[in-house]
């Protein structure tokens, strides 16, 4: 993305300079949630999606910083793109697919179809967490981000990321704990 853009009338659009240094911290790090996520685009599709999200918070940025937590906000606005983009092309959630990877990989001395079913259960209970508590396992744990920087991208505090992350382990570890409970009644 420019920096100075055009606006409609085909004269330079000059951004904020509280912009400009939003977009210089973000930018990477979105672009790193949005490859996280889209796993068939191509990656120039992925720079210009977070491209235009950010384009269009630079747009309003006024607006912006008048919301209760701007970067809380701008968060919301990449994650709804992304998580738009994701549906329409009818991919599966990444981190859920490194989990049924990883899952199936860790049991490879098991027989194949038990180590795969082992993992889609895992795929199971990832899909089926809350979206701030998925966020914050991606940015940790998948993206290797430390608590700060995922409260930073998210726009939450550092306590809120810990609590997050328990809670998301803890409904992994109760979800694959019944499944597995379940499969050995039948």
């Amino acid at each position: 993305m420019n920096h100075d853009d055009q606006g409609e009338d085909g004269h330079d659009l000059q951004l904020p300079i509280e912009f400009e240094a939003f977009f210089e911290l973000y930018h990477q790090r979105y672009l790193d949630y949005a490859r996280a996520q889209l796993s068939l685009c191509e990656p120039e599709q992925i720079q210009d999606l977070v491209e235009e999200v950010l384009a269009h918070l630079g747009a309003d940025w006024e607006r912006v910083l008048q919301r209760p937590n701007p970067t809380n906000y701008a968060w919301g606005a990449l994650r709804f793109a992304v998580e738009h983009e994701r549906r329409q092309r009818g991919e599966v959630l990444r981190l859920v697919e490194k989990a049924v990877f990883m899952a199936a990989a860790s049991r490879a001395t098991r027989p194949v179809f038990e180590a795969l079913e082992d993992g889609l259960g895992v795929y199971d209970a990832i899909s089926r967490l809350p979206e701030r508590q998925y966020d914050a396992l991606l940015l940790k744990q998948f993206l290797g981000y430390t608590t700060a920087q995922t409260a930073d991208v998210m726009g939450i505090s550092p306590p809120t990321v810990r609590a997050l992350i328990h809670q998301a382990r803890t409904r992994l570890r109760k979800h694959t704990l019944l499944a597995a409970s379940e499969s050995d009644e039948e």
